[in-house]
């Protein structure tokens, strides 16, 4: 049956709540144990651990560092706060017994860092050498922690919206088969296909169609 043009627009609403639906299902999987929250922590999980070797003597152990940030990742902190939060307790755990290996993940002169180190815990100031080692193990461990938590965001945005995808065309499947007579399951498949693209422009682009409409049967008149 032929589409008529003036409907257009609340198929396409009806289609983007679709969407809109099943992202709220994806997202209410979060009260499950965390659900897609899990998406995309991993990989922080494996650097921060690399990164916060041995045990330290005046700081948060690995264990509670990565549930600290993984509360954070949970919770959806900025991005550049958890980062910063993620930064600030990688330095706080560096000491004497793990510099030299800290060194060898990020690139700098071992011996320096651990100069550096046993240097911050006694309160004792840093000259010009170490001052520069320890400017270069900063930057390193920014550039680090911004590729590995930029990666996991785009990870967790591209399977959450893949996930409500598959929500989306299994809704629009059983949906259809309700109906009498129900819609061919290609056809479910494919507006269950659309909905999650169109969720977030629907109401722009229903509107945006019926001003199209109504202009042109102006123009027609």
């Amino acid at each position: 049956m032929p589409i008529d043009l003036r409907d257009l627009p609340q198929i396409i609403t009806a289609i983007g709540g679709l969407g809109t639906a099943a992202f709220g299902l994806v997202d209410a999987s979060k009260a499950l144990g965390g659900g897609v929250n899990h998406i995309g922590f991993r990989a922080i999980k494996a650097t921060v651990a690399s990164l916060t070797p041995g045990t330290p003597s005046n700081a948060l152990s690995q264990e509670r560092i990565v549930q600290t940030l993984k509360a954070n990742w949970f919770n959806g902190t900025d991005l550049d706060s958890q980062k910063s939060i993620a930064k600030s307790l990688i330095k706080l755990n560096l000491n004497a017994a793990n510099a030299e290996k800290l060194a060898g993940t990020v690139g700098v002169d071992p011996d320096t860092l651990k100069s550096v180190a046993t240097k911050i815990t006694a309160g004792t100031p840093l000259i010009t050498t170490e001052s520069d080692v320890y400017a270069r193990f900063d930057l390193i461990l920014t550039a680090i922690l911004d590729e590995v938590y930029q990666r996991s965001d785009d990870v967790y945005r591209n399977w959450t919206r893949a996930i409500a995808g598959i929500v989306a065309i299994a809704l629009a499947v059983v949906g259809g088969l309700q109906l009498n007579p129900p819609v061919p399951i290609p056809q479910s498949v494919i507006i269950g296909l659309l909905a999650t693209p169109l969720a977030p422009i629907a109401k722009d682009l229903s509107s945006a169609l019926a001003t199209a409409v109504n202009t042109m049967q102006l123009v027609k008149k």
